[in-house]
C-alpha cells in the first residue's frame, strides 16, 4: 500500500509540475534559469580566434564629429574603414549598418567637395574592391516602414538571393525586407537580415537564421558572415527536419508558430544564440577582441597621407570583422542572459558566428526527456517518504534538488537544455504532499497515541518522553521502583444501590482527581481495574525518590477524597472510602505482551506484595499501608506507624508493614 501511494504521489506530483511548467509566469522562471546556466557555463576566455569587432563606440561618435559631423556618418567615412580592413586583408567583414537609404548630403573633404552620390559610389567601389563585405536588409514589421520600399523583383540578382538555401519549412515569414541601397548591394558578396527576436520577458536568447519574404529566402547577417568564412558552398546551407546545416555545423532549431502576414501561422525555426561570454564592459573588458572605429579611420588617412598607421592592416588579415554601432546613444543595444547590461548588435552577431566556426549550439532535450526528469525525481522522492520519516524525506528531496540542479548545468555545457523548474517542482510538490499526508493519516494516529499517552503520564514525564522516546526502555529492563494501589471501599455495595449512570459519573470525578494527584507526584497511571487504580513512580523515567513521591501521592489522594466526600455529601450523594498500598523493590518494567497488542506496565513479586498491602487495609482499619523496604527508602518526615509483622499470601517470610498518617510535617521529603 505504502508503495501504491509513493508512486501515486510521485506520479501525480511529476506531471502538476509538467503542466504548471506551460503557465506564461512559469515559463518565465525557467527562462531566468536558463540566464543562470548561461552564466554559470560562460567560457569568455576561449573565443573564436578570428573574430574582431570593430565598434562604433561612444569615443569614435565623439571624436568623428569634429571631423564630419553628426552621426550618420558620410558614406565615405565608412568607405575609409572598408579600404583599411581590405589592405589586411581580412576574410570577411560584415557590416552591421544600415545602408537602406541614398546619401544625400553635401560635405568637403580637404579642399574636396562630395556629394551624397559620389559618397555612395565611394562606398560601393570600396566593397567590391574588399570583395568579401556582408551588408544588412532590415526587417521590420508590418506598418512600420513603407511598402514602396519593399523587396522588389529588380534586386534578384544581388549575391544572396543566389544561393540556394533549402529552408523547408523553416524560415521565419516577414512581411517586409529592406534591403541595402542598390549600388551597395550589388557590390556585396552577401547580405543577410540583422533580425534580433526579444523573448516575452526581454532579452535576446535566440537568433533567427533564415527569414522569408514573398518566398524569397535571407540568411541572418552571422550566417552569412560565418558561411562566407568557412567558404561554405550555397547548397550546404539548407535546414534537415530542425537542424539548419551550414557545411560541417549543425545547429538545433526551436519551432515556434509566428503569425503570417499572408496567411495562417507558420512554424519559425529559431536557434539558441551560444553565448560565449559577458558584454563590453566600462573598463574595455570583451570576450571579443574589438577595435575603436575611430581608431581604424585615423589609421586610414595616415596611410594615404604616407604615414606609418597607428595600425597595422595585417593585424586584420584573414579575420572574420564585425562592424557596428556599440554606442549608447545609437541605440543598437539589447537585454542578454548575463543581465550585467546592454550587449551590442554586434556582440550578439559575433557570438551566433563563434558558435557556427566552432560548433557550439544550445539544444533543449526531447519532451519525453523534460518529462523524465520532472517525474523522476518525484518518484523517488515520494517512495522514500513512503517507507521513511519526514527528516528522511526532507534530505531526499534536498539530495535530488542539488543533483538535478548540477546535472541540468552540466548538460548545458554541453549543450543541453534540461528544463529545472518542472522537476524543482516536482520535487517540492511530492515532498509536501507526503508531508500532508504523513501530517493528516499517519500524524493523526500519533496524535492520538500521543493524546491517549499523556493521560497516563505526569506532564514532564511525558515532554521528556517525547523528547527521547528511548528513555521508556522499550521491551522491559529491571529496576528498583515503587508501585502503589489505590482500591474504593464499599463501592459494591454502592453499585447495587445508585442508578449506573450516577455511580459511573462519580467514580468518574473521582478517578479524574485522583490521576490529577498523581501527575503531580510524578505518578504514572499503569491501569484502572474497575474501582482500583494502579500507579507507577521511577518508570518509565527514573525517579531517585519515587518511594517519597508515592507516599507524598498516596497521602494527598487521601485528602483529595476527604475534599469530594465533603461536596458529594452536600449534594447528598454516598461517600466514598479508599485503601492504598505502598510498595518498593525490584520489578520488569516495561512493554509486557504480544507482538500486536502490547502494555507499559510491571511484574513481579514486589508489585504483588503492593496489591497484598493494599488488601491489608481492611482488616486495619487504615487507609495507606507501606512496606518495610517503601519506609526504608524514604527521607522525608512522616507520621510512621508499625503494624507489625505480616505473612501474606505468596510469600513464606513476614512483612513488616506500616500504617502513615496526613501530619503537620508530612511532606518534608523530596518534592517532585
Amino acid at each position: 500500500m505504502s508503495l501504491l501511494r509513493g508512486a501515486a504521489f510521485g506520479l501525480a506530483a511529476g506531471l502538476l509540475a509538467l503542466g504548471a511548467a506551460r503557465v506564461p509566469f512559469v515559463r518565465t522562471v525557467e527562462l531566468k534559469t536558463y540566464d543562470l546556466r548561461v552564466r554559470a557555463t560562460a567560457r569568455p576566455a576561449g573565443p573564436h580566434p578570428a573574430i574582431t569587432m570593430i565598434a562604433i563606440d561612444d569615443d569614435s561618435v565623439r571624436r568623428m564629429e569634429p571631423l564630419v559631423g553628426r552621426w550618420p556618418w558620410p558614406r565615405l567615412v565608412h568607405a575609409a574603414v572598408v579600404d583599411f580592413l581590405a589592405r589586411g586583408p581580412a576574410r570577411v567583414i560584415a557590416y552591421d549598418v544600415l545602408f537602406t537609404e541614398a546619401d544625400r548630403r553635401r560635405f568637403t573633404v580637404g579642399d574636396e567637395e562630395w556629394t551624397g552620390e559620389e559618397s555612395d559610389r565611394a562606398l560601393a567601389l570600396s566593397i567590391a574592391r574588399a570583395g568579401t563585405v556582408v551588408l544588412a536588409a532590415d526587417v521590420a514589421l508590418e506598418g512600420l516602414v513603407d511598402a514602396s520600399r519593399q523587396l522588389t523583383s529588380d534586386l534578384t540578382g544581388i549575391p544572396a538571393f543566389e544561393r540556394a538555401i533549402d529552408a523547408g519549412a523553416c524560415a521565419e515569414p516577414r512581411p517586409l525586407l529592406v534591403p541595402p541601397l542598390a549600388v551597395l548591394a550589388e557590390a556585396a558578396e552577401a547580405i543577410g537580415h540583422n533580425l534580433l527576436t526579444l523573448d516575452p520577458d526581454g532579452p535576446v536568447r535566440r537568433a533567427v537564421p533564415l527569414v522569408s519574404v514573398d518566398g524569397r529566402v535571407m540568411p541572418s547577417l552571422a550566417l552569412a558572415a560565418a558561411s562566407l568564412a568557412a567558404a561554405i558552398p550555397a547548397g550546404d546551407v539548407r535546414v534537415e527536419g530542425t537542424t539548419l546545416v551550414a557545411g560541417r555545423a549543425r545547429v538545433p532549431l526551436v519551432v515556434d508558430r509566428v503569425p503570417s502576414y499572408y496567411g495562417p501561422a507558420r512554424p519559425s525555426c529559431r536557434a539558441f544564440v551560444p553565448f560565449r561570454g559577458p558584454a563590453l564592459g566600462p573598463s574595455g573588458a570583451a570576450t571579443f577582441e574589438h577595435v575603436s572605429f575611430y581608431d581604424l579611420f585615423y589609421a586610414e588617412q595616415q596611410i594615404v597621407e604616407g604615414v606609418a598607421p597607428s595600425i597595422d592592416p595585417a593585424r586584420f588579415r584573414d579575420r572574420i570583422v564585425i562592424v557596428g554601432a556599440t554606442a549608447q546613444g545609437l541605440h543598437d543595444t539589447f537585454s542578454t542572459p548575463f543581465g550585467e547590461g546592454a550587449m551590442a548588435g554586434i556582440e550578439i552577431h559575433a557570438n551566433v558566428v563563434d558558435g557556427l566556426l566552432a560548433g557550439r549550439s544550445v539544444a533543449p532535450v526531447e519532451p519525453w526527456i523534460a518529462a523524465l526528469a520532472a517525474v523522476g525525481p518525484a518518484l523517488v522522492v515520494s517512495l522514500v517518504g513512503a517507507f521513511a520519516a519526514a527528516w528522511a524525506t526532507a534530505a531526499a528531496a534536498a539530495v535530488l534538488a542539488t543533483v538535478t540542479t548540477g546535472v541540468g548545468v552540466w548538460a548545458f555545457a554541453g549543450g543541453l537544455w534540461v528544463p529545472l523548474v518542472a522537476p524543482l517542482v516536482a520535487i517540492g510538490l511530492a515532498f509536501v504532499a507526503d508531508l500532508a499526508w504523513q501530517y493528516a493519516v499517519e500524524g493523526r494516529e500519533k496524535r492520538r497515541v500521543k493524546q491517549v499517552f499523556s493521560r497516563f503520564v505526569a506532564h514532564d514525564v511525558f515532554e521528556q518522553l517525547m523528547a527521547d522516546p528511548s528513555r521508556a526502555a522499550l521491551g522491559g529492563e529491571r529496576r528498583v521502583m515503587t508501585v502503589l494501589f489505590a482500591d474504593v471501599r464499599g463501592f459494591t455495595g454502592l453499585s447495587e444501590q445508585g442508578r449506573p449512570e450516577d455511580i459511573v459519573r462519580q467514580l468518574n470525578e473521582y478517578f479524574s482527581r485522583m490521576v490529577e494527584v498523581l501527575f503531580a507526584h510524578r505518578g504514572t497511571v499503569d491501569k484502572f481495574v474497575g474501582d482500583m487504580v494502579m500507579a507507577l513512580f521511577g518508570a518509565p523515567l527514573a525517579d531517585a525518590a519515587h518511594a517519597d513521591h508515592a507516599v507524598q501521592a498516596a497521602l494527598a489522594m487521601s485528602a483529595a477524597l476527604d475534599e469530594l466526600n465533603a461536596g458529594w455529601r452536600a449534594e447528598g450523594r454516598p461517600a466514598l472510602d479508599i485503601g492504598i498500598g505502598v510498595n518498593t523493590g525490584e520489578m520488569v518494567v516495561g512493554n509486557i505482551g504480544s507482538d500486536t497488542i502490547m502494555s507499559y506496565t510491571v511484574i513481579g513479586d514486589a508489585v504483588n506484595l503492593g496489591a497484598r498491602l493494599e488488601a491489608l487495609n481492611k482488616e486495619y482499619g487504615t487507609r495507606l499501608i507501606v512496606s518495610e523496604s517503601t519506609r526504608a527508602a524514604l527521607t522525608g518526615r512522616y507520621a510512621v506507624r508499625p503494624l507489625g509483622e505480616v505473612t501474606v499470601r505468596g510469600r513464606s517470610a513476614p512483612v513488616a508493614i506500616y500504617e502513615i498518617r496526613p501530619s503537620a510535617d508530612t511532606g518534608d521529603g523530596p518534592r517532585p
